[in-house]
């Protein structure tokens, strides 16, 4: 497999109950965002990677999620939010980068009135490449 060039201009939001097309219809009115998956295990040679683009809405927050077999790394592209990582938690802006370890509950929060967007990579515990 080769290189590869993804734009997020061409990739589809991920479908589901927490998009803004929800908003008026779920009783977790406060989560609010939407995912675009950009490349999947299955598309790489390792068979490990995953890449999304998360976009949390203004006054918004993640589910939040915790994965005992993957680390991630969050790149924070545009606005700004707080980003909880276990007992601990930080304010995160554009060019942030925030690596969480395998195992601990995470999510981030966008309290302010502009949207929060993040590039995320994940990677399975005992990955090789």
């Amino acid at each position: 497999m080769g290189a590869k060039k993804i734009s997020l201009t061409d990739v589809a939001v991920e479908g589901g109950g927490s998009g803004l097309a929800a908003l008026m219809t779920s009783p977790d009115a406060h989560i609010r965002r939407d995912v675009m998956m950009l490349l999947n295990p299955e598309e790489t040679d390792s068979g490990n990677l995953q890449v999304g683009y998360t976009t949390v809405y203004p006054e918004c927050s993640t589910r939040g999620h915790s994965h005992d077999h993957l680390e991630e790394v969050y790149f924070f592209t545009h606005g700004k939010g707080i980003m909880v990582v276990g007992d601990e938690e930080w304010e995160v802006t554009a060019g942030d980068i925030v690596y969480v370890p395998f195992g601990p509950f995470h999510t981030t929060k966008n309290p302010y009135n502009q949207p929060l967007e993040y590039f995320w990579v994940t990677t399975p515990h005992g990955a090789k490449g």
